[in-house]
């Protein structure tokens, strides 16, 4: 499978992916039978413009292949993740999962993602737990005011035919994407140091929780830095400016069904030395507060203002 040239019209249509196509992505196979603490799982690739895999894939996958092997009763407690080297799209994923514990209550997986070689290109650690619907629970996080997402345009909609803006960030999703207000992509926007994105799956998602938790893996990769181009005054799509992900961390507060629209609050706390340091607050359509994402990552800002 040859990569797809990013200034190709192509570009747009071999990349996009609907949630049926997501779906099937996070169908991985078990290439052998657990043998004592270790399994093995493929999945396959989602095309990306540049020629790079989109790390919320990743996230997604690792957490459903560590899933698949704990308890029935078990829920994701928290992901925690290091990005160690590019990962192509022109083949398969080849997964390891390495049961680090394992007790009713508590699991958990290490899922490490190798090149042919055996190198280590991704790795997650993943917790599990039994849910305790007779323990107490307690958020101090709401969510910051922002316009009812039905007033809003999806990216494919706002940036369609800009043809400025690179062809991942027009197309079409498998959720729904929309910024309470207009993303720092290619004009500067007001100085801040926060962002607030929704989310919603464009059709019914699987009764299954380990699915629903691995979308919101994918979706937490998608704004969580963008603010950092806000906060320093500069685009997010001008030449030469870039955002490389280091680290990715969720804890998983709730469950969730990316049915219903959520919002996700981000907020860099910090820019240093090119690297930055974001969060993102997860509500579902009620207000509840679901999940915290964190993350670190390469941010460069362009010089041509």
């Amino acid at each position: 499978m040859s990569r797809v040239d990013p200034a190709s019209p192509a570009a747009d249509t071999r990349a996009a992916v609907t949630l049926d196509e997501l779906l099937d992505l996070l169908d991985l196979s078990c290439v052998d039978e657990s043998t004592g603490r270790v399994s093995h799982w493929t999945g396959e690739p989602q095309q990306h413009p540049a020629g790079r895999l989109f790390g919320g894939l990743l996230l997604a996958q690792a957490l459903v292949a560590a899933g698949r092997g704990v308890g029935a009763g078990q829920r994701i407690v928290s992901l925690q993740a290091d990005f160690v080297g590019g990962v192509p799209t022109d083949r398969p994923l080849h997964w390891e999962v390495t049961v680090v514990s394992d007790a009713p209550s508590l699991a958990t997986r290490r899922s490490r993602l190798l090149d042919d070689a055996g190198q280590e290109l991704f790795s997650a650690v993943t917790r599990w737990a039994t849910v305790r619907a007779d323990l107490p629970s307690y958020s101090s996080v709401r969510p910051a005011p922002a316009p009812d997402p039905e007033t809003l345009p999806d990216l494919a909609d706002r940036f369609g035919s800009d043809e400025r803006i690179p062809p991942w960030w027009r197309l079409h999703r498998p959720v729904h994407f929309r910024h309470a207000v207009a993303p720092p992509y290619f004009t500067v926007a007001e100085p801040s140091d926060r962002q607030t994105t929704f989310f919603r799956a464009t059709g019914p998602l699987p009764d299954d929780p380990v699915l629903r938790a691995a979308l919101v893996a994918y979706v937490s990769d998608m704004s969580i830095l963008e603010a950092s181009f806000l906060a320093l005054g500069s685009a997010r799509h001008k030449p030469g400016a870039r955002i490389l992900s280091l680290t990715h961390a969720l804890t998983f507060h709730a469950a969730s069904d990316l049915t219903g629209w959520h919002q996700f609050d981000c907020r860099v706390e910090s820019v240093a030395h090119g690297r930055a340091h974001g969060v993102g607050e997860l509500f579902d359509e009620t207000g509840r507060h679901v999940a915290t994402a964190s993350q670190v990552g390469l941010v460069k800002v362009s010089t041509d203002r």
